[in-house]
């Protein structure tokens, strides 16, 4: 009986050791840029896992940092970490815990400059996944681009095609138009009155959650089962804790670029080629997404392995939602598929 009940102690230990052991740990690191301001990243692992795949997530427009997908309880990061893989999230300069530059410094803000157009992400990710692959021996990389990430996850997988083994567009915008109900907020103010972009626009806006808030909410259509209070109070409780330094209590300073990005996409003048893109593609959105371009799937006419998964009863704000787990289901099956 006792060499019983010792086997079954050593068992229970080497149970909870093993448990111990995969615990998920968290890195940060800052990497000078060609001007000297400071790019953050984040990695999340498991602590056993020595040969994960490496999987880099590209922010939105509407949470512009890395705390977007590390949201306490609605952590993306934990999650993929959890399910074997080596995640990393990238503050570029102008967002979250990277350096600002000196026109987001400045209140009032100056006007006709739009810091972290795409365009100016695109080296900042390269730089980033250069540093990346070093630090892990891994030759490729998967990307994850929400929202306005996706434009620059794209605009790098056909840069540099042979480092990336797999592109997730999720909720990405690409040439489709807004619906007509949604232009007032997200586009006419920042037109000017024969409908172009206004170039003497602030190199920033200062946000409260509440905006971002009540953009989610409208894309529920009154289905109050789609998120929990708990998740709105989560990804509110991260959004305020962003900016350390807010001209504005309770704001975060957006920068004026990726708007222009998206506010010229949304006019048919799309920042990157799609047809170049020859990456293995998933395009996965809320049904509800009034953002995402429904029609992107379609015109990645070059990519041979590719996959569309559109969640129901979802928005744009997917991975806090009641179906957040299809989104896990969908990216992990697509990248463990060897194409």
């Amino acid at each position: 009986m006792n060499t019983y009940k010792l086997f079954l102690i050593t068992i229970v230990f080497c149970m909870a050791s093993s448990i111990v052991a995969a615990k998920v740990h968290s890195h940060d690191y800052f990497l000078n840029t060609q001007n000297d301001l400071k790019i953050y990243l984040k990695e999340k692992t498991l602590t056993n896992n020595k040969n994960a795949k490496v999987i880099i997530l590209v922010n939105s427009l509407s949470i512009p940092s890395v705390a977007a997908f590390d949201v306490p309880q609605f952590s993306l990061m934990d999650k993929l970490a959890e399910n074997g893989f080596d995640v990393w999230g990238i503050d570029f300069v102008a967002q979250g815990k990277a350096s600002f530059p000196p026109s987001m410094q400045k209140n009032p803000p100056p006007t006709g400059i739009f810091p972290l157009r795409a365009t100016e992400a695109l080296p900042q990710l390269a730089h980033a996944i250069d540093f990346i692959t070093q630090k892990t021996g891994k030759t490729k990389v998967t990307l994850l681009g929400w929202s306005w990430g996706s434009i620059v996850a794209a605009m790098y997988a056909i840069k540099y095609p042979t480092q990336v083994d797999h592109l997730i567009l999720y909720g990405a915008m690409y040439a489709d138009s807004l619906p007509q109900s949604a232009q007032a907020i997200f586009l006419q103010p920042y037109a000017t009155k024969n409908g172009q972009f206004n170039e003497h626009l602030p190199a920033y806006q200062n946000i409260p959650w509440k905006i971002i808030q009540s953009h989610w909410q409208m894309m529920t259509n009154g289905n109050a089962t789609i998120a929990s209070q708990a998740a709105f109070n989560a990804v509110g409780n991260t959004y305020r804790s962003i900016d350390k330094h807010p001209i504005e209590k309770g704001t975060l300073r957006r920068p004026m670029g990726p708007m222009k990005d998206l506010f010229l996409t949304w006019h048919h003048q799309v920042p990157y080629p799609i047809k170049q893109i020859t990456t293995p593609t998933l395009v996965i959105y809320g049904e509800q997404d009034i953002f995402a371009d429904k029609t992107l799937f379609s015109q990645l006419t070059h990519v041979k392995h590719k996959k569309e998964v559109h969640v129901k009863e979802a928005t744009h704000w997917l991975i806090y939602e009641k179906n957040r787990s299809e989104f896990y289901n969908a990216v992990t099956n697509f990248i463990n598929n060897e194409h």
